[in-house]
């Protein structure tokens, strides 16, 4: 592990601790979407042409050891001074990996063994910044056998490596419903329109190498965040619905070894226009076409004849 070349361990004695990847790998927040919200339309037209993420911080906790005093002020103004040194340190930590990141504050300082013990342990929690985000797109390699339960623009989860924890709350509740017109004395109650919708989908992660797993990573994220809408299919729906990326609330690592990575995370995606329940008693029917004689039926069956 490297901060601009220099091994953290040789150039200040520190070794990173567990934990320190969480902030690392979760995914940026997206800059707010500009829409415009019609009340006479269900949902939100927003412009996903561009995608921007907001400036992310990352936490990450040094173990520094010393085996005097003078030794671990040495190590430690040595470790501060170089890096909140002006401009942007390269951090390279996961192999393959490569984060420019820039300082911003001491957050946390824990003396595990006192000096007079003959030596010290000291951990402290640095804050970094990363003010622009960098996209790597990949193709999903590997994957797990639990299929079938969501897929990302007809790419199945599983071929990330990613399951879900079978949270279906936020896709079940019943949008809220846009404000009806109103002249101040009666209210317009003739037409009802729902508001779009955020969904948050409780997820993990599993890999056979920091390889697969930083590879699947990219991929799932590249799909996700992407510009436009995104197709994504759930199970329970029986069909697609059109999100957009938001935000990736939580980030956490489990197990981290070179044979095995897991992880689990959460994302946040916004549905425009929520499509797979109606408002104000509307009666949809799905249409169906023989591709051979050109016809239309409905859901069972029968022919349908326009006059």
């Amino acid at each position: 592990m490297t901060i601009d070349s220099k091994d953290i361990y040789t150039e200040w004695g520190c070794t990173l601790l567990e934990g320190s990847f969480d902030t690392l790998l979760k995914y940026p927040k997206r800059k707010a979407v500009k829409y415009n919200n019609w009340a006479e339309a269900d949902g939100i037209d927003p412009d996903l042409s561009i995608v921007e993420f907001e400036p992310k911080t990352v936490k990450m906790e040094f173990l520094m050891k010393a085996d005097t005093l003078d030794m671990f002020w040495s190590r430690y103004r040595k470790f501060i001074t170089d890096l909140s040194a002006p401009g942007y340190r390269e951090f390279d930590l996961i192999p393959g990996m490569t984060n420019r990141l820039r300082f911003n504050a001491g957050t946390a300082y824990d003396k595990f063994v006192p000096f007079n013990a003959g030596e010290n342990l000291s951990a402290f929690e640095l804050s970094f910044i990363e003010d622009n985000h960098s996209i790597f797109p990949a193709t999903p390699s590997g994957g797990i056998n639990l299929r079938g339960d969501y897929s990302i623009n007809g790419i199945d989860f599983a071929d990330f490596g990613i399951g879900s924890d079978d949270n279906q709350e936020d896709i079940l509740k019943y949008p809220a419903i846009k404000t009806p017109f109103t002249d101040g004395r009666t209210t317009d109650l003739s037409t009802i329109k729902t508001q779009h919708k955020e969904i948050k989908l409780s997820l993990w992660m599993l890999a056979g190498s920091v390889e697969e797993f930083l590879n699947n990573y990219r991929a799932f994220f590249t799909q996700l965040a992407g510009a436009g809408n995104q197709e994504l299919y759930i199970k329970s729906l029986d069909g697609i619905i059109q999100i957009y990326y938001s935000d990736c609330p939580s980030f956490s690592v489990e197990i981290w070894r070179e044979d095995q990575i897991a992880v689990r995370f959460t994302i946040s995606v916004v549905a425009p226009v929520v499509s797979w329940v109606d408002a104000g008693g509307d009666i949809r029917y799905r249409v169906l076409k023989d591709p051979d004689l050109g016809l239309l039926a409905d859901e069972q069956g029968r022919i349908i004849v326009f006059n």
